[in-house]
């Protein structure tokens, strides 16, 4: 039934080591020794084919740094428990949790017609890298704060040498991925995604994959 819902639901999960210079892997979850977590990165084989494009055009010193891609369940649960402790903590209602969660953390669930993005192996966080520093981007990755929205520093005047670099570097990764056909979140600068339910709705299509375990 899955398959005959997502086109490309049989395409293999493929690791992104080692597939260019221009790539580098920074684990972070496995670094932080979560659950379900491997030191290896994991994408569709068409999103991963996209990905060493994207890396190869890059000049220079430039290069993409992948954080997270495909996502196990038992991650993807740890993630989303530790999300709305945060919020808890924060002082968020149960009803503001409800709703501002899914820009943030996806609900964990094992059905593969209806997954969280990364669990499907299309959903992927990045940032840019020039020579072995990361480009300044306004905040770290997986922070819960307004500043992280893709376009918080947009429109807004005055603003620093530090904030205008890290308008330019979020404009500049945006542009890049949005080329290759990804799909940005909103609330995230670092997150985009090509064949899973968001890239869908936004191009008005039906999905490319559905959930996978490896």
């Amino acid at each position: 039934m899955v398959n005959s819902l997502f086109t490309k639901q049989d395409e293999n999960l493929v690791s992104m080591e080692n597939v260019s210079e221009k790539i580098k892997i920074y684990p972070s979850y496995y670094l932080q020794k979560l659950p379900g977590t491997s030191p290896q990165l994991f994408l569709r084989e068409g999103v991963a084919e996209k990905i060493i494009r994207l890396a190869e055009s890059l000049s220079g010193q430039l290069s993409l740094v992948l954080i997270d891609g495909w996502r196990s369940y038992e991650t993807q649960r740890y993630l989303y428990d530790r999300a709305v402790a945060c919020f808890h903590k924060l002082g968020h209602t149960e009803q503001q949790i409800k709703e501002e969660m899914p820009g943030f953390v996806a609900f964990p669930s094992r059905d593969p017609a209806c997954p969280a993005p990364h669990y499907s192996g299309s959903a992927i966080d990045l940032t840019l890298a020039k020579g072995q520093g990361w480009l300044e981007m306004g905040t770290d990755f997986d922070d819960f704060t307004d500043k992280a929205g893709l376009n918080y520093y947009e429109g807004k005047e005055g603003l620093s040498g530090s904030a205008l670099r890290a308008r330019n570097n979020r404009r500049k990764l945006r542009r890049l991925m949005e080329s290759a056909g990804f799909v940005p979140n909103p609330t995230e600068w670092w997150h985009y995604s090509y064949g899973d339910r968001t890239w869908a709705g936004a191009n008005h299509t039906v999905p490319l994959y559905g959930g996978t375990e490896k």
